[in-house]
Parts: structure tokens; sequence; C-alpha cells
């Protein structure tokens, strides 16, 4: 009674109407009234008025379906013929949609119509608490009006105008929150439709907006704010405020949907591209998100650093959300997945529309707030998903493959090097991957890849085979890397012998000898010396090899620079021979002088 009597008091200090220019702005004892008005649960529970975790599902076909899923019994609640216009608001006993724009109610239990009223101008965006329906729609040029109706009966409570655009309201606990003219949030009394509180963004715009059941989160593609005491300031410093970092190739992934894009009200490609995010006990600092990206939803830690990956298989996943104990999700085909968030973990996978639909999912709305299913799942193994993910042969994710591959680089052994050397092997990878997976191999510098290297280099050019070594150039660059580190002696001389075969083959390319040269004199610890000195002798005056400045450069550092007296007294005897390339007498003259 308490926080009704001082949300009266403010009420009737703001007076006139809603949505306008003049509104106070920032008031921070009229939002700590209007966010203590609110009739909300001691903890996260779905909306709905049984409190059972629910997702409804709009799918497409001849005739549009509409199906109601009990997540907690695993099985179809209900399913009803419906042409949803819309995407699907849940109320306590009701759910809202659009139809051949009319609002249309239905009872949560059986999927029947309740009411339905005409929606009298441009739909822009509708909502539902316990008790009520909201609808947002533009009359005429210049006026845009917010009303309420009830939810039971469809008789409409109150209509308030504004001379400036609405975006689409979110609502829950007796609050509605309508996002006005970009830059503006207000917290309007769902009983009366009288202003309760409004914030003004100052260093930030205001077009999304994100509600659980306890939380309303609002912000732009910049960052999101979560809606506390702490918003009166109206600025991301003072304010309940978070930036998560995401790698760029998932550029197109958003905080939440877009108040102000009409096309949003209905399920659109942007729910594939979603940050996803549960509500700290206070705050907004997030220890942990997740990016669902399409087919993708990948875990991240605070500051951006990947934990784990899952692939979906085949298709899209069309729909998301966190639920602060599970990332549900639901794919064109009805696929309902279940993910810990902390590590991944599938906990539960099932298609939940077998034999209710032969359309695809178009969307769908999770009211599933503090729910996971009971089974734990193991821990998802996160090189697999990534090597799943960089071998995936659907054009559309190239980006999303050099995030793989590039996350796999960072993790340590020879498995994850075999993997990434299975992505240039593959003949459908596409050529600007594999040559990411080229420098990333170069900078991997992991000692324990020293013989998975070596062994990459087992095959030759060999006519009657049809063999040809892969990526050879690459490989020895890699190997050359890792000069300095600590190897294993065997593996050295497994790598040694590997590279002299190809240093000794007249089918080497002369650029992937000089790569071959590098690498022995960077991991040979001088057991290198003497077949770099014949292979010197053997090619010194060799019309190709000779006058080559990048191969007579790379022989004569490699034994100028990692030999001893006996090296540098070959170098000299060579200069003097002269029967030696004038271009390599020049380039061993120039490092002896140096020495």
């Amino acid at each position: 009674m308490k926080s009704a009597l001082v949300l009266a008091v403010v009420l009737g200090a703001c007076g006139g109407p809603v949505f306008h220019l003049t509104s106070p702005d920032n008031d921070r004892n009229a939002l700590t009234a209007a966010l203590a008005h609110r009739n909300l649960p001691e903890q996260p529970a779905p909306l709905n008025a049984s409190r059972t975790p629910r997702v409804f599902v709009v799918a497409a076909g001849p005739t549009k379906q509409l199906i109601a899923y009990d997540l907690q019994r695993g099985a179809i609640l209900w399913k009803q013929n419906a042409d949803v216009e819309s995407r699907i608001w849940v109320g306590g006993n009701f759910i809202v949609e659009v139809e051949h724009k009319q609002l249309v109610a239905r009872d949560q239990q059986t999927g029947t119509v309740t009411w339905q009223t005409d929606i009298p101008g441009e739909f822009i965006g509708a909502t539902a608490d316990a008790d009520r329906a909201y609808v947002a729609y533009k009359e005429n040029a210049s006026t845009w009006w917010l009303a309420g109706f009830d939810g039971a009966s469809g008789k409409r409570l109150w209509k308030a105008d504004a001379d400036g655009v609405l975006g689409a309201p979110m609502a829950h606990g007796g609050i509605v929150y309508v996002p006005y003219n970009q830059q503006w949030l207000s917290l309007v009394d769902g009983k009366t439709g009288a202003i309760a509180a409004r914030i003004r963004g100052i260093d930030e715009g205001i077009s999304m907006l994100r509600v659980t059941s306890r939380v309303a989160f609002y912000g732009s593609k910049q960052g999101v704010f979560r809606l506390d005491e702490r918003s009166a300031s109206g600025k991301r410093a003072d304010s309940s405020y978070a930036q998560v970092v995401v790698p760029p190739q998932l550029d197109k992934t958003t905080y939440g949907r877009d108040t102000y894009d009409p096309v949003q009200n209905a399920y659109t490609a942007a729910d594939r591209a979603r940050i996803l995010y549960a509500a700290p006990a206070d705050g907004m600092e997030l220890g942990a998100y997740a990016v669902h990206y399409f087919r993708f939803v990948f875990g991240f830690a605070r500051g951006g650093t990947l934990v784990w990956a899952y692939s979906n298989p085949r298709v899209e996943l069309v729909a998301s959300e966190d639920t602060g104990a599970a990332i549900l999700a639901i794919s064109q085909t009805g696929d309902l997945v279940a993910l810990d968030p902390a590590n991944g973990a599938v906990r539960l996978d099932q298609n939940i529309l077998k034999g209710a639909t032969t359309g695809s999912v178009l969307g769908a709305t999770f009211d599933a707030d503090g729910w996971s299913p009971s089974a734990q799942g193991e821990k998802t193994e996160t090189v697999a998903a990534l090597v799943s993910i960089a071998r995936d042969h659907d054009a559309r994710f190239d980006r999303v493959k050099e995030l793989a591959v590039q996350a796999l680089a960072k993790l340590p052994g020879g498995e994850v090097t075999q993997e990434l050397l299975g992505v240039l092997a593959d003949t459908r990878a596409p050529q600007h991957l594999k040559d990411v997976v080229v420098d990333l191999l170069v900078a991997r510098k992991d000692p324990a890849s020293l013989s998975v290297l070596a062994a990459q280099l087992s095959a030759h050019d060999d006519f009657l085979l049809q063999t040809q070594p892969l990526a050879l150039g690459p490989v020895a660059k890699a190997i050359a890397g890792l000069g300095g580190a600590k190897l294993d002696p065997a593996a050295v001389a497994a790598a040694l012998a590997a590279l002299q075969s190809h240093l000794d083959a007249p089918t080497t390319q002369v650029a992937d000898l000089v790569f071959v040269i590098d690498a022995m004199a960077a991991i040979g610890g001088g057991k290198e010396r003497p077949a770099l000195g014949s292979h010197l002798l053997l090619y010194h005056a060799d019309d190709d090899l000779g006058s080559d400045p990048a191969w007579g450069k790379a022989i004569v550092l490699a034994l100028e620079n990692h030999g001893g007296p006996g090296e540098r007294e070959l170098l000299r005897q060579v200069a003097a021979d002269p029967r030696t390339k004038p271009d390599l007498v020049a380039i061993i003259r120039d490092a002896l002088a140096n020495d």
C-alpha cells in the first residue's frame, strides 16, 4: 500500500500527457517509487499465472500454426491454426499476437481466442503483463498512441497520445516501458496509463528493450543498462551498464531487438544474432555471456575469452533466451536445445514438434525465466565444436569459421595443430580461411606440435603416386617459429629428417626451399649444418638456385649465423669458386664482411 501511495503522489505531480518533450526527466525519487510499485516474483519465474515454463512457437506451412509447449512436462500443450503476423507476447492467463491488423488474445491453457480488437492505425508494437495487454500504434502522420486493455475481456482501459515517435513497448509487474524519440524511456502505470517516471539517455540513445520476470534492460547497439535507481543519472558511468566484447566475425549481434524497427515486430533473422546474458544479483557486471549466431552459440568469459562453442547440425537456431539457469534455443525444424551457460554442456536436445507440424519454425517466444532441465549434460568438447564450425561448408559463415580457427589456435596441443592442418587439406575450405590458418600456424609456437608438423611433411611430389606435399612452406614456417623453444630431441631429429628430404628433393619449389632452410636452422642446434653445407655445394653453380637471391640469403645466413668456423670457411671457398653465381658470391661476401 505504501508504494502505491508514493506512486500516486508521483503521478499527480507529473500531470499532463504521458509522452511529451516537457515531461520531467531523470527524477530519482519518481524512478525509485515506480520501480518499487512493480509486482515482481521473489525469484526468477515464468510470467504465466501457473509459473510453468513454456515456449510458444509459430510454424509455417500451408496454414500457419501457433503451438504451445510445456517445457516442464515435455509435451505439447495445444496447437491452433492461426495466421500470426507478429511475435507472441505472454500475459498471466493469456497470450497476445497480431492477425489481420487485429490484436488477438488467446487462452494460455487451450489456445482459443478470448477477445480481439482492431488496431486503428500503423502497428508499432505490443506487450503484456499478468493482467493487461498493451499496444502502441500510429494513427496519422504525427500522432502515436499507447493503449491498455484488460487481459481477460479485451476492454480498453485507457489510451495516451504522444507528440513524438514511440517504440515497441515491453512490460512486467504492472509497469509498461515505452521508448520515446530514440532518447527517452517512459515508465507508465499499466492500470491508469499515467506516467510514473522517465529516463533520458544523456550519452547513449535508447532503442533496445529486454524484460525478464524481475529485471528490465534497455540500451542500444552500443551497450545495455539494467533499469534500477542508478538509471536516474542518464549516463553510462553512473548507471548499471555493460558492454561486452563481441568478435568482429559476429558483428551482426545485438543486445536485444530494435524497438523502432517495425520489421522486428515479427520474428526475423535479427533474432538469430543475439548477445545472451542473465541479470546478475545486482548491477551489470557480466561475468559470462553468450552469443547466438544463426547455427552457433559461443560462450565467453568476462573480457571476451571464448570458453565454449556449440554448433547446431544442419539448420539455424531461430530463437534463443538466457533464462539465468540455461540457454534455450529452438531450430527451424523444432529441435530444442538447452545449454549450460558455464560450459556449454547440452542438458536437453529433443524435437518438441515431431508430428505436430509439417512446416518450419518461423520463431518462438520463451516464457521460462529461471528454468533449466534437470539433466546436467556432459561438458562441451571445445576443440570438437570449433573444428565442426571450421570445417563447415556453409559459405554464409566463412567469417565464423575464421573465429573458430582463431580460437582453436589459442589452445595447446598437437591435436589442435592436426585439426588446423586438416583445414588446409580441405579442398572445399575457402582460400581466405586457409591463409588465416597459415598465419596462425606460424604464430602458434606450440612445442607439442613439432611431431605433428613433421609428420605433415611425409608427402612428396610423386607423379606415379599422384601425391604432393600439402602446405610445405607454411608447415616449415611453423616449425621455424619453434626456434628457441624447449623441444623433444626425438621430435627434432624426426623434423630435421623430414625437412632434409624436401631440401634434397629436386621438385621442391624455391619459395618453399627458403622456409625449409630457415626451419632447419631454427631447430637444428648444429645438426643441420652438414645437410645445409652439402646443399650449398650442390647448387652454388645452378643457373636457377644459384642466381636466386632469396635462396642465396637463406642458405648463407643459415650457415653464417648458426654455423661455426668450418661453415664460414666453406662459405669462403664457395665464394672463391669461379663457377659460383655472381649474385651468390655477393651475398656471401656481405655476410662474411659483417662477421
